[in-house]
C-alpha cells in the first residue's frame, strides 16, 4: 500500500514538473509572439500549433514545423514496424536528429534575424543550449526591424530604424 502511494506521489509530482515546464516555455513562445504580434497566450498552449506560430514569427512558411514534428512521427511508426519489415539501424535516427536540427536552426534563427541578431549564431546557439538563448530573444528589448532597417516618412525624408 505504501509502495503504491509513493509511486503515485512520484507520478503526480513528475506530471506537475512536465505541465509546469510546458506552460513556462508556452509563455516564452507567447512573449515572442508578443513581438511580432502573432497568437495569444491559450494560442501557444496547443501543441504543433506553437510551432505554427513560431514560423509565423520568423516570417517563414508553416510547413517547417513539420520538420519539427514530422521525423518524430517517422521515427516511431518505423521502430513499431521496423522489427517487422527491416532492422531500423542508427542511419535512420541519425537523420531524423539531423532534420529537427537543421528545422530548428532555420526556425530559430530567422526569428533571431528577425530580431536585429545573427542567424547563425542565435540559432544554432538556441539548438546547442537547449532554449536558454531563446530566453534572451523573448526578455529582451530588442524589437522587429522593418525590413532592411531603413523607412521613409510620408515628406520623403529618410530614417533609419535602430
Amino acid at each position: 500500500m505504501f509502495a503504491l502511494l509513493c509511486g503515485t506521489l512520484a507520478l503526480t509530482t513528475l506530471l506537475l514538473i512536465f505541465f509546469g515546464i510546458y506552460i513556462f516555455v508556452a509563455y516564452v513562445f507567447c512573449r515572442l509572439g508578443e513581438k511580432f504580434h502573432v497568437g495569444s497566450f491559450l494560442k501557444f498552449l496547443i501543441p504543433i500549433y506553437n510551432i505554427m506560430l513560431l514560423c509565423d514569427c520568423g516570417g517563414i512558411s508553416r510547413w517547417f514545423a513539420a520538420g519539427i514534428v514530422a521525423p518524430g512521427f517517422v521515427a516511431g511508426i518505423l521502430k513499431s514496424i521496423g522489427s517487422m519489415v527491416f532492422a531500423q539501424g542508427p542511419v535512420v535516427n541519425n537523420l531524423v536528429a539531423l532534420v529537427g536540427f537543421v528545422t530548428s536552426v532555420y526556425i530559430w534563427g530567422n526569428i533571431a534575424k528577425r530580431l536585429g541578431k545573427n542567424f547563425w549564431l542565435w540559432g544554432i546557439g538556441s539548438v546547442i543550449l537547449m532554449g536558454i538563448p531563446c530566453l534572451f530573444l523573448a526578455f529582451d528589448g530588442s524589437m522587429p526591424s522593418s525590413g532592411n532597417g531603413n523607412f521613409h516618412d510620408d515628406n520623403g525624408t529618410k530614417y533609419i530604424d535602430v
